[in-house]
């Protein structure tokens, strides 16, 4: 069978998944894919070239993918379920595995600066579009929840975080509205 581009990544996430960022090296790809270093240079210039693209898979299918899943024209309110719903079948071990990696890389880093940025911006655009006050650090406030429930391992269908979550974030802009 001949393998894509894709499937190269695919077997770099499994790897950065379970082994963290040391385990993405050539042998280590070959090995996983059962394939030799032409094939990888057939798709790939060299480890750099992967890299980068290994990351720019992951900021869309985790970012942007999850993003463009709320269709245009809904309402703030109806955006942020939405989007709720949607994180929840996200690959939490892949972002965190990149989170951990952002730690030791520089350039790692600078993605996932733009990451954090572009996640907390559509939802400070969502809470204004909700009407909710000081929307921005609402944003920052509902982003580092997700943050710590996903090092936390605490997001799933089968568990009452999200409802804990929602409940404390209304309670949280009804208090902000309260005050002005």
């Amino acid at each position: 069978m001949r393998r894509t581009r894709g499937d190269w990544l695919d077997a770099g996430f499994a790897l950065l998944r379970e082994e963290g960022e040391h385990a993405l090296n050539l042998e280590r790809l070959c090995g996983q894919m059962s394939l030799t270093r032409g094939s990888f240079y057939h798709h790939f210039g060299g480890m750099p070239e992967y890299r980068q693209a290994l990351l720019q898979a992951w900021q869309d299918s985790l970012t942007e993918q999850v993003i463009a899943q709320v269709p245009e024209g809904v309402s703030g309110h109806e955006a942020l379920s939405l989007l709720n719903q949607a994180v929840v079948g996200l690959d939490h071990r892949l972002d965190l595995a990149f989170r951990a990696w952002s730690l030791r890389d520089t350039a790692v880093q600078e993605v996932m600066n733009e990451v954090d940025a572009r996640r907390i911006g559509i939802l400070t655009l969502w809470h204004e579009q909700a009407g909710h006050p000081r929307a921005g650090e609402l944003a920052q406030l509902d982003y580092a929840t997700f943050l710590g429930a996903q090092a936390l391992g605490r997001i799933g269908a089968d568990n009452h975080l999200q409802e804990m979550h929602a409940l404390a974030m209304s309670a949280l802009v009804a208090e902000l509205s309260r005050r002005g």
